[in-house]
């Protein structure tokens, strides 16, 4: 009501058509709805606040060892990385929605995409995305408008929240998830590691989607797998799209965090999103702006291409002091420290007895437990262990990252056998 004024006549007459008296029948379905419902206490002073605030923070779990993956990497990330990200000339200007804005943060988005595309293989890619589930379902919608055909194949073996999100978009777009590769097919999806944690075989599947005119897009969940396997894009990749938190975002309950989507030179035009180009103005400096803008506000509609419109650009900030900071030598050491203690503490929990699929994985694993998976997990959690995401058939995913210590897996180890 606040944005568009109008008269107390024209609000009644508003009111009058959908049967309410004032405005506060518009909440009548939000409990509470008014602020006397809420039992709030008498307000304090900014001391007491501070107190209170502190006593109620002890009630999170911090300070727990983390096992957990499944989408969400526990990263270590420099500190440096914080103190660049919240200086003001970056925290202020983060939002491109103007081709004059500030040059240093164009420049930041113009390596952000340079960073994707060596890590990816592809030719280019855009200024980010709202996250990883998001643009691993505008893939679909992009791969359905270049081939003009309406059948999906999703892998099994994809994280389960990113398919939920394909399904909505899919819903949105009459497009169909088929369980087969046909003449019908716009695109094979899979996700590399897996949600498992395995790692597929990218070419084979890139020759099978291309046998059938469709094209195959690689999910990457978890970022600094790219630093040891090879470029989806080498491999027949003809879009890689995923999650960057991995690389510089903390876990943080969830969010926020930024999507990537790299693609290959064809498909250029459909990339929904910004992109920066790099170019020289009228003194032959280099110059940034945003080119081949395809949302709403700059070409006509029916042309404009899909995506949720803030592409967290901030996040992606940080994803590029992270890579710049870490280099490509100190990226594939944390890809090598990761995989290796992965490997260390699966070797360990199968002498506990603990059964595992004997498939190549990078640093994430699932593995069958002769207790009740709940139960064991529960115990974990009160001797201070996040130790892993239940996924049924008594499995439990595990995942190590270069933050989990030898003496962390030693005592996590330890920790089971003592609950088993």
């Amino acid at each position: 009501m606040n944005y568009i004024p109008v008269t107390d006549d024209e609000k009644k007459q508003m009111l009058s058509s959908i049967g309410g008296k004032d405005t506060d029948d518009l909440f009548n379905d939000m409990k509470p709805r008014l602020a006397r419902e809420l039992n709030l206490q008498k307000p304090m002073a900014e001391m007491e606040l501070r107190k209170h605030l502190l006593e109620m923070s002890k009630k999170n779990a911090s300070g727990k060892i983390s096992f957990l993956g499944g989408g969400s990497y526990n990263h270590y990330s420099p500190s440096a990385v914080n103190h660049i990200l919240l200086r003001s000339e970056f925290y202020t200007s983060y939002t491109p929605y103007q081709p004059e804005m500030s040059q240093g943060m164009l420049q930041v988005i113009y390596e952000f995409q340079t960073y994707v595309c060596l890590l990816t293989g592809m030719d280019v890619a855009n200024a980010s995305m709202y996250d990883g589930s998001s643009a691993f379902a505008e893939t679909a919608i992009m791969a359905s408008e270049h081939t003009r055909r309406k059948e999906i194949f999703v892998s099994d073996n994809i994280n389960p929240q990113y398919i939920e999100v394909l399904k909505s978009y899919c819903n949105a777009r009459d497009l169909k998830i088929s369980k087969e590769i046909g003449p019908n097919t716009a695109c094979v999806l899979i996700q590399n590691p897996n949600f498992l944690g395995h790692v597929e075989d990218i070419v084979s599947l890139a020759n099978k989607a291309h046998e059938n005119g469709a094209l195959l897009v690689v999910c990457i969940t978890e970022p600094t797998s790219l630093a040891l396997l090879p470029a989806p894009g080498e491999q027949g990749a003809d879009m890689v799209v995923g999650e960057m938190q991995g690389l510089g975002l903390p876990v943080s309950y969830g969010g926020p965090y930024t999507g990537f989507l790299g693609v290959k030179k064809a498909l250029l035009r459909r990339l929904p999103g910004r992109l920066c180009g790099k170019t020289v103005d009228s003194e032959g400096k280099d110059g940034y702006m945003l080119t081949l803008q395809s949302r709403e506000q700059h070409i006509r509609r029916e042309k404009a291409t899909s995506n949720i419109c803030t592409n967290e650009a901030l996040m992606a900030l940080a994803c590029t002091v992270y890579l710049a900071l870490m280099g490509k030598t100190g990226l594939k050491r944390v890809a090598e420290t990761s995989y290796e203690r992965a490997h260390l503490l699966h070797e360990k929990l199968s002498k506990l007895g603990f059964k595992g699929d004997g498939k190549t994985f990078y640093n994430e694993f699932a593995m069958v437990c002769q207790k009740e998976p709940k139960e064991l997990l529960r115990k974990l959690y009160d001797k201070g262990f996040f130790g892993g995401i239940d996924i049924g058939g008594k499995r439990i995913l595990f995942c190590c990252t270069e933050a989990n210590s030898e003496a962390d897996i030693e005592s996590f180890t330890k920790a089971v056998r003592e609950c088993l």
